[in-house]
C-alpha cells in the first residue's frame, strides 16, 4: 500500500534524525530534573507521581513543548519536498497526493511518538529501580505510562495540523509560519481570543437553546493542548469517562479526532488543486 510505504520511509528518516536523538535526550532531561526537584527527604517520603505529572511535566513539558516539537516535526513534510524538487519524483510513482499527505502524517506522528515515549520511560525506569530499593516509598508506573500516551496523542495531533500546512503551502517558509501561528494561538492566546469571543458574542448566544458557559467549555475543550490537559488528569484522578466531567471528556476526545483530520483534509484539498 503506498500509504505506507510513505509512513514507513517518513517514519525511519525522522527516527534517524539527529534532531529525534535530541529530542530524546532533552525530554529524559527535563522528566528527570523535575522528579529529583520533586523527589521527598529519606526512603520514606512519599514519590507523588501524579504531582509530577500534572503540576510539574504537564504544564511546562506536554501542552508547551511537545506541541511545539510536533510543529517543528511536520511543517517542511510536504513544503520541503516541493522545495526540493522531490516531490515530482516521490508523485511519479505509484502514490497518490492523499497516500502523500497522510503517510506523512502517519510517519512522523509515529517517530515522534516513539521519541515522546522513549524520552518519558528513561527517567521512569530509574524512578522504578529507586522504588524497588527502597529509596522512594511509591512510584505508580501505571499511571506514568497513561500520562505518556496522552503526551504521544497530543504531539500527533500536532503534527498532523502542521502537516496540513505543509500540504497547502508552496514553500517551507509558509508553512513554518502557519504552523507557528496555529501553536501560538492554542498554547499562548487561545483562553485571551476565546474570553473576547464570548464577550463580542453574547448578544447572539442569547437566543440559543445553551448558554454562554457551555459554549465556553465547547471553546476551552475544543484546543487540543486543553483536551490532553483535561483527559489526562481525569485519568490520573480515576475519573477518566465517568462522573460529571463525562460529557467534556467526550467532546475532547471528538476535538482531537477532529484536530487530526481536519487540518490534513484542509491541506490536501489545496494540495490537489496546485500545479507543481
Amino acid at each position: 500500500m503506498s500509504l505506507v510505504a510513505i509512513a514507513e520511509k517518513d517514519f525511519q528518516d525522522t527516527v534517524r534524525s539527529r534532531g529525534m536523538l535530541i529530542l530524546v535526550a532533552l525530554f529524559s532531561l527535563l522528566v528527570a530534573v523535575f522528579a529529583a526537584v520533586l523527589r521527598p527527604g529519606g526512603p520514606s517520603g512519599e514519590f507523588a507521581t501524579e504531582f509530577l505529572l500534572s503540576f510539574a511535566v504537564g504544564p511546562f513539558l506536554v501542552t508547551t513543548l511537545v506541541p511545539l516539537v510536533g510543529v517543528v516535526v511536520g511543517y517542511n513534510a510536504v513544503s520541503g519536498e516541493r522545495e526540493s524538487g522531490s516531490l515530482k519524483l516521490l508523485l511519479s510513482l505509484p502514490h497518490s497526493r492523499a497516500d502523500v499527505v497522510f503517510g506523512k502524517v502517519v510517519g512522523r506522528g509515529a517517530a515522534l511518538s516513539l521519541a515522546v515515549f522513549t524520552g518519558f520511560l528513561l527517567p521512569a525506569v530509574v524512578l522504578i529501580a529507586l522504588s524497588q530499593l527502597g529509596q522512594l516509598s511509591t512510584f505508580n508506573a501505571g499511571a506514568y505510562l497513561g500520562y505518556t500516551v496522552f503526551a504521544a496523542v497530543l504531539g500527533v495531533v500536532f503534527v498532523a495540523i502542521a502537516v496540513g500546512c505543509s500540504a497547502a503551502a508552496t514553500t517551507q517558509r509558509q508553512a513554518l509560519i502557519g504552523g507557528v501561528s496555529i501553536y501560538v494561538l492554542f498554547v499562548l492566546l487561545w483562553g485571551a481570543v476565546t474570553g473576547q469571543f464570548l464577550d463580542a458574542a453574547s448578544g447572539l448566544v442569547d437566543p440559543l437553546p445553551v448558554s454562554q458557559q457551555q459554549v465556553g467549555v465547547f471553546l476551552q475543550v475544543s484546543n487540543p493542548t486543553t483536551g490532553v490537559e483535561l483527559l489526562s488528569n481525569a485519568f490520573l484522578g480515576e475519573q477518566l469517562f465517568s462522573g460529571e466531567g463525562l460529557n467534556q471528556q467526550i467532546s475532547a476526545v471528538s476535538m482531537l479526532v477532529f484536530w487530526t483530520i481536519a487540518p490534513p483534509l484542509a491541506g490536501l484539498w489545496k494540495f490537489d488543486g496546485d500545479d507543481l
